[in-house]
C-alpha cells in the first residue's frame, strides 16, 4: 500500500502534466474541450474567460460585454 506522501507525489505528478497540456492548448481548445452540454456558458463565453484569465483581450466581447460576464460568473 503506498504511503500519504507517495499518493500526494503521485497526484502532484498527474497535476504537473495536466496544468503543461492545458497550457500547450489554445484558449479555444481549452473552451472546447471545458464545455459540456450541462454548462450554462457558450464555448465562445468559455474562451473569452480564459483569454481573461491568460492577460488576453476577449474575441467575442467587447470590455463591457466581458465586464457584464465577469459579473454573471462571479469572476468581476
Amino acid at each position: 500500500m503506498p504511503t500519504e506522501q507517495e499518493c500526494i507525489d503521485a497526484a502532484g505528478a498527474v497535476l504537473a502534466t495536466s496544468d503543461q497540456a492545458i497550457a500547450q492548448m489554445t484558449p479555444r481548445e481549452q473552451a472546447e474541450a471545458a464545455w459540456t452540454p450541462t454548462v450554462r456558458l457558450s464555448v465562445d463565453e468559455l474562451e473569452d474567460l480564459i483569454r481573461h484569465g491568460r492577460g488576453l483581450a476577449p474575441v467575442h466581447h467587447d470590455v463591457q460585454g466581458l465586464a457584464a460576464l465577469l459579473e454573471r460568473t462571479g469572476r468581476s
